[in-house]
């Protein structure tokens, strides 16, 4: 297992989720708190927040199990 290339994954992930999750606190509790934006619009702005969340979590569960497994190490060889 490479630690370089898997804490790259993590580092590179684990921001980006940090990212988008502080931009979906911030618009969960400011519309909330606040009551100024309309629902439809609220639930519309946390679907696309949401999105690339769950997308980037899964390919970056995918990249760890890749880097453990040895699959690009293994496609080396060839």
């Amino acid at each position: 297992m490479n630690k370089k290339k898997l804490w790259g994954a993590l580092l590179s992930g684990g921001l980006f989720i940090l990212y988008f999750s502080f931009f979906f606190i911030v618009l969960t509790f400011g519309g909330v708190l606040t009551g100024d934006i309309p629902m439809l619009a609220f639930i519309i702005m946390m679907i696309i927040l949401l999105i690339p969340l769950f997308g980037v979590s899964l390919a970056l569960i995918m990249r760890i199990r890749e880097i453990k497994d040895g699959e690009e190490e293994e496609s080396k060889k060839y």
